[in-house]
């Protein structure tokens, strides 16, 4: 394979014509195509290349953004490490104005003349290197700027080049401004409204431009705009704010209407749509009890959780992780808000570690994540960071967007119980508790009917005492929680029904990749559906059909002088909720409606004021973090009965689940400074010795103090017709599992060389460097257990003999290949998990050049919310692999494993680089142990052992193991803390 840069479209990589007609063959016989092939279809299916007649396509903007392994893989010239100086001329008044760049080399030499070719810099024809993300979009502003004929080229143009090079800066770039480094220039990514009552009973509106800027200040300045104008600069104080067309139309469309008189105030409030193409409000509508209208966004404290605060270590790709790789993480001002909200609680906690998205980021160093914080908000105000694709009509040119984030307001129970309202369940009798299934396609497991009955008992229960309350629904993965809900559901209909009582909608919240999972269980459920209709509340399905024309965000909504909007009448709403919209009402009785995460947070003040009969929220462990916007909004949610379903209750700390139930059953467990002291405090104060059993008895305590609030059952309990699940373990001495010898060999030779080198690195480092050198000693300790040549990143061989024998130079690979042979000759499947890329694909080449068969890769992270590209991708590589006959082989992150994803046609598991969270390891193999297999289900944990150390697997081995014990608690299973694995060295 080769590669080629189109200056337009990106990099290409260009397959022979010959290959190309048979690329699984070929990457069996050449080892090196099967790994480049092996990466390039694990981009495809993260939407970062696409396919095309050649071969492949990845633009420029995805590129400098890949790391070694890629410029390893694919020999590409390595990045460009020297600085850049400006030459300036003229001021950015003038057309003139001009800013050249020249590079510093390492070497000290300067460099005039060189040219950006695609995601290159080339300095002469066979001396080029790869730029450095902030790098390129400096240099692609600077080339655009230079495009600009001479009479295009104004003060505004002038200036953002200027904001583009300073962000650059800002995000890494080496680069010396002179006296531009000192000027603030900034482009706010929205242009909202202030409201001010004048004395008369007046409303005045102005543009405003976010924090930082004071409304007077701003109407000072007014006069600079011109109704000619298709962008502008205003200076206001000693900032320059760059407004371009988009932002500059809101703010002229505020000018336009910017007084309103007494006497259509409440006209305006009534009907913005009529003034700022806001939303219509619906009087027959309000909120629950715990809402009390809309606040502005901040971080509430709920604070002080096991060990050093915070205990949310997970882990993806490279184990513990600068604060510079939050940059790939946040993909819009959601997610930029919800870190930041994780770091403010990591700072008053003392936790140096947080966990996002399965990604574990260092904040030991506050300033340096600050500074990285402020560079991707930049970024998303500049606009380079590109989000999944915006519902429809959510756009900026569509939205008169408002001054602040908005959530709605509710009781917190923080510090005391401000909100506690449930039907106080004791005892329910299961016994007494039937219901029709005539009208069923398929009658439900023993286990499965039990689930039924302890639903409608709750759901009797809060018919008798007339308050909404709710449950935790909490069985293991895959014992059929979205079933025994559909039934319960339509049972309640049924009960409705002859009590001549009204049937409400009901909503199922869940990942966008299970949405479809939800219809198509309706289908194959009932006879004839218990509902009148299903909506699927989501981009790309019914959202555009119930959502206002022209309606403005939700999440952003315009305060006054408070930090609330107590009047309901005043908050802006975009969905089609109430009387006042007839047939075309989003809440129609008897009617299903299935959501997303995403799209109950960005529409939550519509969402709260329907009066709901039952709501569901699968995956519910999305809702485990008290200060993200989405758990704010489902605590909103008015419903009768609230039921948060998921196999992982607690995956970090117990915060999670009082958080679960403060959402389901308000109040149960108190406020959280109580469950603090009386649930996690005596987790605190125990001493090693004493702290997994203080646990253990901290978690049956909760048990017993939620009771009937939670159902827990495990597949090993209930279902007695599932084939057995079988754990053979590398480690002799390992509490879990079974010995296996063949999972088990110890290193020697370079592996043991390279192994015992990163330990003496740390061992032999100076005490204050020591946090800087163990965390990336760790991850290189985990991929050298694996491999040491694919952390040292060395040539990989082109000819399969070669391959063969690179590979045998890793005790733990020839343990796996062993495995994999086993698993041939019973021509079974098997999923590998893997987290590091450069891992995934060396085994994609080393199982196509040994077993001769096309190997898979799914690697993308299933968050909230997946494009439909990769659901569709994910699907249809799944259903290849499990329709295919005989031996079969699919290499998946356990992150991307993590929700939606079922392959019982595989029956064996190899957990060859382990998640750092047990929770997360188990849903991994439970994709392959649940309902519908039919064969016994082999997990294969093989180990590196060192010859007089415990080593980096038995450690993590044994840790993990003590974490599952933990599960006979309330499901809790805590992720290893990095002191965890100081033993290591």
């Amino acid at each position: 394979m080769r590669w080629r840069v189109d200056p337009v479209e990106g990099v290409d990589f260009i397959i022979d014509r010959k290959v190309l007609a048979d690329e699984e063959g070929y990457a069996i016989k050449n080892p090196y195509f099967g790994m480049q092939l092996a990466y390039l279809k694990g981009m495809v299916e993260q939407s970062k290349a696409a396919r095309n007649a050649n071969g492949f396509t990845i633009l420029s903007a995805e590129i400098v953004g890949l790391g070694d392994d890629f410029i390893s893989l694919f020999d590409f010239p390595d990045f460009y490490s020297g600085s850049y100086t400006t030459r300036i001329e003229g001021n950015t008044g003038k057309s003139a104005f001009k800013v050249a760049l020249e590079l510093v080399l390492p070497d000290g030499d300067i460099v005039s003349r060189f040219s950006v070719h695609g995601p290159l810099l080339r300095l002469a024809e066979n001396e080029m290197y790869m730029l450095q993300p902030a790098d390129w979009r400096a240099l692609q502003a600077l080339k655009y700027h230079e495009s600009l004929p001479a009479d295009k080229r104004g003060e505004y143009e002038n200036n953002w080049l200027i904001f583009q090079l300073q962000l650059a800066k800002r995000s890494g770039m080496k680069i010396n401004l002179a006296h531009f480094d000192n000027i603030d220039i900034v482009q706010p990514d929205t242009v909202g409204v202030a409201v001010e009552t004048l004395p008369n009973g007046d409303l005045m509106l102005t543009p405003a431009f976010g924090a930082g800027f004071n409304i007077d200040d701003i109407k000072s300045r007014l006069r600079q705009f011109s109704a000619d104008d298709t962008h502008c600069i205003l200076r206001v104080k000693n900032k320059f704010v760059l407004l371009d067309k988009k932002r500059l139309e809101a703010a002229q469309e505020i000018l336009t209407n910017r007084r309103i008189p007494k006497a259509q105030v409440a006209s305006f409030l009534r009907a913005p749509t009529a003034y700022l193409n806001a939303s219509l409000i619906d009087l027959d509508t309000g909120f629950s009890l715990r809402v009390h209208g809309a606040e502005k966004f901040s971080q509430r404290y709920f604070g002080d959780v096991e060990k050093s605060g915070v205990n949310w270590f997970g882990k993806a790709d490279d184990f513990i992780e600068p604060p510079e790789q939050l940059t790939t993480i946040i993909e819009d001002q959601q997610k930029f808000d919800e870190v930041k909200a994780l770091f403010e609680d990591a700072k008053q906690t003392g936790a140096e570690l947080i966990e996002v998205d399965g990604h574990v980021i260092d904040v030991s160093d506050p300033q340096k994540v600050q500074r990285t914080l402020d560079d991707i908000q930049d970024a998303i105000v500049e606009g380079r960071i590109s989000p999944q694709p915006p519902e429809p009509g959510l756009t900026d040119d569509e939205t008169p967007v408002a001054v602040e984030k908005a959530v709605v307001a509710i009781d917190s129970n923080d510090d005391s119980i401000e909100y506690s309202k449930d039907s106080r369940v004791t005892g329910l009798d299961l016994t007494q508790v039937s219901f029709a299934q005539d009208n069923l396609k398929r009658l439900p497991y023993p286990h499965q009917e039990e689930g039924i009955r302890w639903l409608l008992a709750h759901l009797e229960q809060i018919s008798k005492a007339g308050e909404p309350s709710g449950a935790l629904l909490a069985d293991d993965m895959g014992l059929g929680k979205t079933y025994m809900t559909l039934v319960a559901v339509a049972e309640w209909y049924k009960r409705c029904s002859q009590r001549n009582v009204s049937q409400k909608p009901v909503l199922i919240v869940a990942p966008l990749s299970l949405m479809e999972n939800w219809q198509a269980e309706v289908d194959v459920t009932f006879d004839k559906s218990p509902f009148s209709d299903m909506v699927a509340l989501q981009a790309g399905g019914d959202l555009t059909r119930f959502r206002v024309e022209g309606a403005g965000r939700e999440t952003l909504q315009e305060f006054e002088d408070d930090d609330r909007i107590q009047d309901a009448e005043s908050i802006r709403y975009a969905l089609k909720v109430g009387k006042v919209y007839g047939s075309d009402r989003l809440d129609m009785p008897r009617r299903l409606v299935l959501t997303t995460y995403q799209t109950l947070r960005d529409y939550q003040f519509s969402l709260s004021r329907v009066d709901w009969s039952i709501v569901a929220f699968d995956e519910a462990q999305n809702l485990k973090n008290p200060n993200a916007l989405s758990t704010r909004a489902a605590k909103g949610l008015k419903a009768d009965f609230k039921l948060l379903a998921t196999g992982t209750p607690v995956e970090n700390t117990l915060k999670d689940f009082w958080c679960l139930f403060d959402t389901a059953v308000p109040g149960l467990l108190g406020a959280w400074q109580t469950f603090r002291k009386d649930f996690i405090a005596p987790i605190l104060a125990a001493s090693p010795e004493q702290v997994n059993q203080v646990r253990i008895d901290v978690g049956r305590e909760l048990r017993k103090k939620v009771g009937d609030y939670m159902l827990r059952r495990t597949k090993a309990e209930k279902l007695k017709g599932l084939p057995e699940k079988r754990i053979f373990n590398g480690d002799v001495k390992a509490g879990e599992g079974k010995y296996l010898p063949l999972l088990s060999a110890v290193m020697s030779g370079p592996q043991l060389d390279y192994y015992d080198t990163i330990i003496s690195r740390v061992k032999t480092c100076k005490p204050e460097d020591k946090r800087a050198v163990i965390l990336p000693s760790l991850r290189q300790l985990k991929v050298a257990s694996i491999h040491h040549e694919i952390d040292a990143k060395l040539a990989i061989p082109k000819a399969n003999n070669d391959l063969l024998k690179q590979a045998q130079l890793s005790v733990k690979l020839q343990s796996v290949v062993a495995i994999l042979k086993e698993i041939e000759k019973r021509a079974e499947k098997v999923l590998v998990f893997a987290e590091t890329k450069a891992v995934q694909a060396y085994v994609c080449a080393l199982v196509t050049s040994l077993f001769k068969v096309q190997v898979e890769t799914i690697n993308g992270d299933t968050q909230a919310v997946a494009t439909k590209q990769e659901t569709q991708t994910r699907k249809s590589i799944i259903d290849r692999f499990q329709t295919a006959p005989g031996f079969g082989v699919i290499v998946m992150s356990p992150v991307a494993a993590g929700v939606g994803l079922t392959v019982v046609g595989a029956n064996n598991v190899i957990h060859l680089e382990r998640h750092w969270n047990p929770a997360k390891e188990a849903q991994a193999t439970d994709r392959v142990y649940r309902i519908g297999q039919t064969r016994d289900v082999n997990v294969y944990i093989p180990m590196a052992l060192h010859p007089s150390l415990r080593s980096f697997d038995q450690h993590l081995n044994g840790l993990l193991a003590n974490k599952v014990d933990l599960s006979d608690a309330v499901v809790a299973n805590p992720s290893i803390e990095a002191t965890d694995l100081a033993g290591c060295f």
